[in-house]
Protein backbone atom coordinates (compact mmCIF):
# COMPACT_ATOMS: atom_id res chain seq x y z
CA UNK A 1 0.00 0.00 0.00
CA UNK A 2 1.36 3.41 -1.02
CA UNK A 3 1.52 5.91 1.83
CA UNK A 4 1.95 9.65 1.89
CA UNK A 5 4.47 11.29 4.20
CA UNK A 6 4.01 14.86 5.41
CA UNK A 7 6.75 17.15 6.74
CA UNK A 8 6.73 19.71 9.55
CA UNK A 9 7.95 22.56 7.35
CA UNK A 10 4.99 22.32 5.00
CA UNK A 11 2.02 24.59 5.55
CA UNK A 12 -1.19 22.92 6.66
CA UNK A 13 -2.75 23.93 3.32
CA UNK A 14 0.03 22.33 1.27
CA UNK A 15 0.00 19.19 3.43
CA UNK A 16 -3.79 18.90 3.08
CA UNK A 17 -3.66 19.25 -0.71
CA UNK A 18 -0.81 16.75 -0.89
CA UNK A 19 -2.52 14.14 1.32
CA UNK A 20 -5.91 14.41 -0.39
CA UNK A 21 -4.49 14.38 -3.92
CA UNK A 22 -2.33 11.38 -3.00
CA UNK A 23 -5.39 9.55 -1.68
CA UNK A 24 -7.30 10.16 -4.90
CA UNK A 25 -4.32 8.99 -6.94
CA UNK A 26 -4.15 5.77 -4.89
CA UNK A 27 -7.81 5.08 -5.61
CA UNK A 28 -7.47 5.67 -9.35
CA UNK A 29 -4.32 3.51 -9.54
CA UNK A 30 -6.30 0.55 -8.16
CA UNK A 31 -9.43 1.33 -10.19
CA UNK A 32 -8.70 -0.68 -13.34
CA UNK A 33 -7.58 -3.78 -11.44
CA UNK A 34 -10.55 -3.52 -9.06
CA UNK A 35 -12.91 -3.36 -12.03
CA UNK A 36 -11.64 -6.80 -13.08
CA UNK A 37 -12.86 -8.21 -9.76
CA UNK A 38 -9.54 -9.48 -8.43
CA UNK A 39 -9.67 -9.73 -4.61
CA UNK A 40 -6.40 -7.93 -3.77
CA UNK A 41 -7.00 -4.79 -5.90
CA UNK A 42 -10.51 -4.60 -4.43
CA UNK A 43 -9.00 -4.71 -0.97
CA UNK A 44 -6.45 -2.04 -1.89
CA UNK A 45 -9.19 0.17 -3.33
CA UNK A 46 -11.10 -0.11 -0.08
CA UNK A 47 -8.02 0.68 2.02
CA UNK A 48 -7.10 3.62 -0.23
CA UNK A 49 -10.56 5.12 0.21
CA UNK A 50 -10.30 4.75 3.99
CA UNK A 51 -6.89 6.37 4.05
CA UNK A 52 -8.33 9.19 1.98
CA UNK A 53 -11.13 9.60 4.53
CA UNK A 54 -8.48 9.77 7.26
CA UNK A 55 -6.76 12.60 5.36
CA UNK A 56 -10.06 14.43 5.07
CA UNK A 57 -10.73 14.13 8.79
CA UNK A 58 -7.18 15.15 9.73
CA UNK A 59 -7.54 18.38 7.75
CA UNK A 60 -11.29 18.89 8.15
CA UNK A 61 -10.73 22.22 9.88
CA UNK A 62 -9.27 23.83 6.75
CA UNK A 63 -11.63 22.29 4.18
CA UNK A 64 -14.63 24.37 3.17
CA UNK A 65 -17.86 23.10 4.75
CA UNK A 66 -19.61 22.47 1.42
CA UNK A 67 -16.77 20.33 0.11
CA UNK A 68 -16.34 18.55 3.44
CA UNK A 69 -20.00 17.51 3.37
CA UNK A 70 -19.59 16.01 -0.11
CA UNK A 71 -16.37 14.21 0.82
CA UNK A 72 -17.91 12.70 3.94
CA UNK A 73 -20.86 11.48 1.90
CA UNK A 74 -19.10 10.15 -1.18
CA UNK A 75 -15.91 8.57 0.16
CA UNK A 76 -17.90 6.11 2.33
CA UNK A 77 -19.94 5.41 -0.81
CA UNK A 78 -16.77 4.17 -2.52
CA UNK A 79 -15.43 2.19 0.43
CA UNK A 80 -18.89 0.79 1.21
CA UNK A 81 -19.40 -0.72 -2.25
CA UNK A 82 -15.86 -2.13 -2.29
CA UNK A 83 -16.42 -3.42 1.24
CA UNK A 84 -19.55 -5.36 0.29
CA UNK A 85 -17.58 -7.31 -2.30
CA UNK A 86 -14.63 -7.77 0.03
CA UNK A 87 -16.85 -9.09 2.84
CA UNK A 88 -18.12 -11.85 0.56
CA UNK A 89 -14.52 -13.02 0.05
CA UNK A 90 -13.74 -12.84 3.78
CA UNK A 91 -16.96 -14.62 4.81
CA UNK A 92 -16.43 -17.37 2.25
CA UNK A 93 -12.89 -18.01 3.49
CA UNK A 94 -14.06 -17.96 7.11
CA UNK A 95 -16.83 -20.51 6.46
CA UNK A 96 -14.42 -22.85 4.70
CA UNK A 97 -12.01 -22.58 7.62
CA UNK A 98 -14.71 -23.24 10.25
CA UNK A 99 -16.35 -26.07 8.26
CA UNK A 100 -13.49 -28.45 9.07
CA UNK A 101 -14.63 -28.36 12.72
CA UNK A 102 -18.20 -29.56 12.15
CA UNK A 103 -19.46 -33.03 11.27
CA UNK A 104 -17.69 -34.13 8.03
CA UNK A 105 -21.02 -35.15 6.50
CA UNK A 106 -22.45 -31.70 7.13
CA UNK A 107 -19.24 -29.98 6.04
CA UNK A 108 -19.78 -31.36 2.55
CA UNK A 109 -23.17 -29.62 2.47
CA UNK A 110 -21.89 -26.03 2.66
CA UNK A 111 -21.57 -25.76 -1.14
CA UNK A 112 -24.92 -23.89 -1.47
CA UNK A 113 -23.66 -21.36 1.12
CA UNK A 114 -20.54 -20.68 -0.90
CA UNK A 115 -22.54 -20.48 -4.13
CA UNK A 116 -24.86 -17.91 -2.57
CA UNK A 117 -21.89 -15.84 -1.42
CA UNK A 118 -20.35 -16.04 -4.89
CA UNK A 119 -23.60 -14.84 -6.47
CA UNK A 120 -23.79 -12.01 -3.97
CA UNK A 121 -20.19 -11.07 -4.74
CA UNK A 122 -20.84 -10.92 -8.47
CA UNK A 123 -23.89 -8.73 -7.91
CA UNK A 124 -21.95 -6.41 -5.61
CA UNK A 125 -19.06 -6.20 -8.05
CA UNK A 126 -21.42 -5.22 -10.86
CA UNK A 127 -22.67 -2.30 -8.75
CA UNK A 128 -19.09 -1.32 -7.89
CA UNK A 129 -18.13 -1.46 -11.58
CA UNK A 130 -20.96 0.90 -12.46
CA UNK A 131 -19.93 3.28 -9.69
CA UNK A 132 -16.32 3.42 -10.86
CA UNK A 133 -17.52 4.19 -14.41
CA UNK A 134 -20.04 6.81 -13.28
CA UNK A 135 -19.88 10.55 -13.92
CA UNK A 136 -20.35 11.12 -10.19
CA UNK A 137 -17.16 9.19 -9.43
CA UNK A 138 -15.19 11.01 -12.13
CA UNK A 139 -16.37 14.41 -10.89
CA UNK A 140 -15.54 13.54 -7.30
CA UNK A 141 -11.97 12.40 -8.05
CA UNK A 142 -11.39 15.41 -10.32
CA UNK A 143 -12.48 17.86 -7.62
CA UNK A 144 -10.52 16.12 -4.88
CA UNK A 145 -7.34 16.12 -6.95
CA UNK A 146 -7.24 19.90 -6.47
CA UNK A 147 -9.09 20.58 -3.21
CA UNK A 148 -9.85 24.15 -2.15
CA UNK A 149 -8.33 24.89 1.26
CA UNK A 150 -9.12 27.77 3.61
CA UNK A 151 -6.46 30.43 4.03
CA UNK A 152 -7.28 30.90 7.70
CA UNK A 153 -5.53 28.08 9.51
CA UNK A 154 -4.02 26.77 6.31
CA UNK A 155 -1.08 29.15 6.48
CA UNK A 156 0.28 27.60 9.69
CA UNK A 157 3.15 25.17 9.45
CA UNK A 158 2.22 21.54 9.89
CA UNK A 159 4.77 21.20 12.68
CA UNK A 160 2.96 23.83 14.73
CA UNK A 161 -0.51 22.41 14.08
CA UNK A 162 0.06 18.64 13.88
CA UNK A 163 -0.54 17.75 17.53
CA UNK A 164 -3.79 19.70 17.59
CA UNK A 165 -5.00 18.08 14.36
CA UNK A 166 -4.30 14.54 15.58
CA UNK A 167 -5.68 15.27 19.03
CA UNK A 168 -9.16 15.87 17.58
CA UNK A 169 -9.16 12.39 16.01
CA UNK A 170 -7.64 10.79 19.12
CA UNK A 171 -10.25 12.39 21.35
CA UNK A 172 -13.06 10.88 19.26
CA UNK A 173 -11.54 7.40 19.53
CA UNK A 174 -10.84 7.69 23.26
CA UNK A 175 -14.34 8.88 24.05
CA UNK A 176 -15.91 6.12 22.01
CA UNK A 177 -13.68 3.45 23.50
CA UNK A 178 -14.43 4.52 27.06
CA UNK A 179 -17.93 3.05 26.63
CA UNK A 180 -16.69 -0.34 25.41
CA UNK A 181 -17.40 -3.46 27.48
CA UNK A 182 -18.42 -7.10 26.97
CA UNK A 183 -22.10 -6.15 26.78
CA UNK A 184 -21.67 -3.50 24.08
CA UNK A 185 -23.40 -4.25 20.73
CA UNK A 186 -21.30 -5.35 17.77
CA UNK A 187 -21.97 -2.00 16.07
CA UNK A 188 -20.09 -0.26 18.89
CA UNK A 189 -17.01 -2.39 18.25
CA UNK A 190 -17.21 -1.65 14.52
CA UNK A 191 -17.46 2.10 15.05
CA UNK A 192 -14.46 2.03 17.37
CA UNK A 193 -12.56 0.05 14.73
CA UNK A 194 -13.26 2.77 12.16
CA UNK A 195 -11.95 5.44 14.54
CA UNK A 196 -8.86 3.41 15.41
CA UNK A 197 -8.04 3.01 11.73
CA UNK A 198 -8.48 6.72 11.14
CA UNK A 199 -6.19 7.54 14.05
CA UNK A 200 -3.56 5.06 12.91
CA UNK A 201 -3.57 6.41 9.35
CA UNK A 202 -3.25 9.98 10.64
CA UNK A 203 -0.23 9.05 12.76
CA UNK A 204 1.38 7.26 9.81
CA UNK A 205 1.12 10.40 7.70
CA UNK A 206 2.96 12.33 10.42
CA UNK A 207 5.77 9.85 10.99
CA UNK A 208 8.41 12.55 10.34
CA UNK A 209 7.27 14.20 13.58
CA UNK A 210 7.43 11.01 15.57
CA UNK A 211 9.98 8.95 17.42
CA UNK A 212 9.94 6.07 19.87
CA UNK A 213 6.64 7.06 21.50
CA UNK A 214 5.03 7.58 18.11
CA UNK A 215 6.07 4.09 16.98
CA UNK A 216 4.85 2.61 20.24
CA UNK A 217 1.41 4.17 19.79
CA UNK A 218 1.25 2.89 16.20
CA UNK A 219 2.16 -0.65 17.30
CA UNK A 220 -0.59 -0.65 19.92
CA UNK A 221 -3.11 0.74 17.44
CA UNK A 222 -2.22 -1.97 14.91
CA UNK A 223 -2.68 -4.65 17.57
CA UNK A 224 -6.06 -3.21 18.52
CA UNK A 225 -7.15 -2.82 14.90
CA UNK A 226 -6.26 -6.45 14.16
CA UNK A 227 -8.36 -7.73 17.08
CA UNK A 228 -11.31 -5.51 16.16
CA UNK A 229 -11.00 -6.55 12.51
CA UNK A 230 -11.18 -10.27 13.29
CA UNK A 231 -14.17 -9.68 15.55
CA UNK A 232 -15.92 -7.70 12.80
CA UNK A 233 -15.33 -10.45 10.23
CA UNK A 234 -16.89 -13.05 12.54
CA UNK A 235 -19.95 -10.91 13.34
CA UNK A 236 -20.54 -10.22 9.64
CA UNK A 237 -20.31 -13.94 8.81
CA UNK A 238 -22.65 -14.86 11.70
CA UNK A 239 -25.23 -12.27 10.68
CA UNK A 240 -25.17 -13.47 7.08
CA UNK A 241 -25.57 -17.14 8.10
CA UNK A 242 -28.57 -16.34 10.31
CA UNK A 243 -30.23 -14.43 7.50
CA UNK A 244 -29.49 -17.26 5.07
CA UNK A 245 -30.94 -19.89 7.42
CA UNK A 246 -34.14 -17.88 7.87
CA UNK A 247 -35.00 -17.22 4.23
CA UNK A 248 -33.19 -19.89 2.21
CA UNK A 249 -34.85 -22.91 0.63
CA UNK A 250 -31.60 -24.85 0.79
CA UNK A 251 -31.51 -28.61 1.55
CA UNK A 252 -31.95 -29.58 5.23
CA UNK A 253 -28.32 -30.69 5.56
CA UNK A 254 -27.15 -27.26 4.38
CA UNK A 255 -29.36 -25.56 6.97
CA UNK A 256 -27.97 -27.90 9.63
CA UNK A 257 -24.45 -27.07 8.49
CA UNK A 258 -25.29 -23.38 8.72
CA UNK A 259 -26.52 -23.95 12.28
CA UNK A 260 -23.30 -25.73 13.21
CA UNK A 261 -21.24 -22.90 11.77
CA UNK A 262 -23.32 -20.33 13.65
CA UNK A 263 -22.55 -22.10 16.93
CA UNK A 264 -18.84 -22.25 16.17
CA UNK A 265 -18.77 -18.58 15.17
CA UNK A 266 -20.70 -17.61 18.31
CA UNK A 267 -17.97 -19.12 20.48
CA UNK A 268 -15.31 -17.46 18.40
CA UNK A 269 -17.17 -14.16 18.59
CA UNK A 270 -17.36 -14.28 22.41
CA UNK A 271 -13.63 -15.01 22.65
CA UNK A 272 -12.71 -12.19 20.27
CA UNK A 273 -15.04 -9.79 22.06
CA UNK A 274 -13.16 -10.35 25.31
CA UNK A 275 -9.86 -10.00 23.49
CA UNK A 276 -10.92 -6.66 21.98
CA UNK A 277 -12.02 -5.26 25.34
CA UNK A 278 -8.73 -6.31 26.95
CA UNK A 279 -6.72 -4.85 24.06
CA UNK A 280 -8.58 -1.57 24.37
CA UNK A 281 -8.05 -1.40 28.14
CA UNK A 282 -4.31 -2.03 27.64
CA UNK A 283 -4.16 0.75 25.09
CA UNK A 284 -6.14 3.09 27.33
CA UNK A 285 -3.99 2.41 30.41
CA UNK A 286 -0.72 2.70 28.48
CA UNK A 287 -1.33 6.41 27.78
CA UNK A 288 0.42 5.76 24.46
CA UNK A 289 -1.62 8.44 22.70
CA UNK A 290 -0.82 11.07 25.30
CA UNK A 291 2.89 10.32 24.93
CA UNK A 292 2.71 10.32 21.12
CA UNK A 293 0.87 13.65 21.05
CA UNK A 294 3.45 15.18 23.36
CA UNK A 295 6.25 13.88 21.15
CA UNK A 296 4.60 15.29 18.02
CA UNK A 297 4.08 18.65 19.73
CA UNK A 298 7.72 18.83 20.82
CA UNK A 299 9.02 17.81 17.39
CA UNK A 300 6.83 20.44 15.75
CA UNK A 301 8.09 23.12 18.09
CA UNK A 302 11.72 22.16 17.46
CA UNK A 303 11.12 22.28 13.71
CA UNK A 304 10.13 25.94 14.06
CA UNK A 305 13.44 26.95 15.63
CA UNK A 306 15.82 28.76 13.25
CA UNK A 307 18.96 26.86 12.31
CA UNK A 308 22.11 28.64 13.50
CA UNK A 309 24.94 28.52 11.00
CA UNK A 310 28.53 28.74 12.35
CA UNK A 311 29.48 30.70 9.22
CA UNK A 312 26.81 33.32 9.78
CA UNK A 313 27.36 33.46 13.53
CA UNK A 314 31.09 33.06 14.19
CA UNK A 315 32.27 32.71 17.76
CA UNK A 316 33.26 36.01 19.39
CA UNK A 317 36.93 36.69 20.06
CA UNK A 318 38.33 34.85 23.04
CA UNK A 319 38.69 38.06 25.02
CA UNK A 320 34.96 38.68 24.77
CA UNK A 321 33.83 35.17 25.67
CA UNK A 322 32.18 34.77 29.06
CA UNK A 323 33.96 32.73 31.70
CA UNK A 324 31.27 30.07 31.59
CA UNK A 325 28.75 29.18 28.94
CA UNK A 326 25.20 30.28 29.64
CA UNK A 327 22.94 27.59 31.02
CA UNK A 328 20.91 25.98 28.24
CA UNK A 329 17.15 26.18 28.44
CA UNK A 330 15.66 23.04 29.94
CA UNK A 331 12.34 23.47 28.16
CA UNK A 332 12.80 20.15 26.37
CA UNK A 333 14.25 18.22 29.30
CA UNK A 334 10.95 17.60 31.02
CA UNK A 335 7.24 17.44 30.33
CA UNK A 336 5.72 20.88 30.33
CA UNK A 337 2.63 21.82 32.29
CA UNK A 338 -0.73 21.33 30.57
CA UNK A 339 -1.25 25.07 30.29
CA UNK A 340 1.81 25.21 28.02
CA UNK A 341 0.29 22.76 25.54
CA UNK A 342 1.09 19.24 26.71
CA UNK A 343 -1.58 16.61 27.31
CA UNK A 344 -2.43 14.67 30.40
CA UNK A 345 -4.03 11.23 30.32
CA UNK A 346 -7.48 12.75 30.67
CA UNK A 347 -6.87 15.79 28.50
CA UNK A 348 -7.15 13.78 25.27
CA UNK A 349 -10.78 13.04 26.02
CA UNK A 350 -11.73 16.37 27.59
Amino acid sequence: MRRVTLYPGETVADAARKAIAFGVESITLNQAAAESGDPEPLHQLRVASRRLRASIELFSGVIYAGQLKIYRRDIPWISGLAGEVRECDVTSALLKDRAVKIDPELAESIAPLLEELDARRKSGHAVLYEMLASKRFRNLTAKMSQPAIKKIGGDRTLGAAAAQLVRLIARSAMRFGSELDNQAPAAKFHKLRVRIKRLRYALEMLKTLGGKRHRRALARLEELQEALGMYHDVTVASAWLRQYAEISAAPPKTILAAGGLIQLLARREAKLRRRCVKAWRRFERSEAMRDALEEIRRAGRLALRPVTSPELNPDPPASHQPESAPRESDDDSHTEHISNGSYSATDITS
